[in-house]
């Protein structure tokens, strides 16, 4: 009990892999988890940010500062629909993280016992360097381990809210599609140091510092 396997993932001279000990992991199963865990926490961010515009368009409209009934509906309608799409986009996570072995699994469960595990130094930078919340001193990804939902929280995406109200503008539909396709990009590339980074992230114990690029001894 208390056990903490002090494995880490590394790179290998195949690039399908990575190493993970003496087991070889498919970098295909960690893509679809990343993706996966990804495309919730972007839903759950979208639900805060329509919440939001609802409750602020119907404010207004009752206190007669705005009589733009429209906005109104058509925020009501896209926060319905990002409503139902909840369950899929759970249950593709669900079958992503089923995939794994005890070996992995048992680690990957543990570090979520903690509803703030990723709040680790290193995903707290990269969310920095994105120019996400934690490149300021909001702590809206701080407070988001109280949510209701267990999954699906974390760091910003192109649907945080407080990233929407500094940019003044919601991003096109199309420009946050190009994001999420450069995002998977970067994972599939060639040894790709941030999948890499995301695995380690993902699967090492808080204590341990995820390393960067890391490449195994023998490969």
């Amino acid at each position: 009990m208390g056990f903490f396997n002090r494995h880490v993932f590394t790179l290998d001279k195949d690039n399908e892999v990575l190493k993970y000990g003496s087991e070889r992991i498919l970098r295909s199963r960690l893509t679809e988890l990343f993706l996966a865990e990804h495309a919730l926490r972007e839903l759950t961010q979208r639900e805060d940010w329509l919440h939001h515009k609802v409750a602020a368009l119907e404010k207004a409209i009752t206190l007669g500062t705005s009589m733009n009934t429209m906005k109104f509906e058509d925020a009501k309608i896209a926060l319905e629909k990002s409503q139902l799409q909840y369950p899929r986009k759970e249950w593709a996570l669900y079958r992503a993280e089923q995939r794994f072995h005890s070996i992995l699994k048992d680690p990957y469960d543990r570090l979520r016992r903690d509803p703030k595990w990723y709040m680790r130094e290193e995903m707290v930078q990269d969310c920095s360097d994105r120019g996400g919340c934690c490149s300021r001193e909001c702590g809206c990804c701080e407070q988001r381990h109280l949510s209701k939902k267990k999954k699906g929280r974390g760091h910003c995406t192109v649907e945080c809210r407080c990233c929407i109200g500094l940019r003044g503008f919601e991003l096109p539909e199309s420009q946050k599609q190009e994001m999420r396709q450069n995002l998977e990009s970067m994972l599939k590339e060639v040894h790709s140091p941030y999948a890499l980074r995301l695995a380690n992230c993902f699967f090492l114990p808080v204590e341990i510092e995820a390393p960067g690029v890391l490449v195994a001894a023998n490969s």
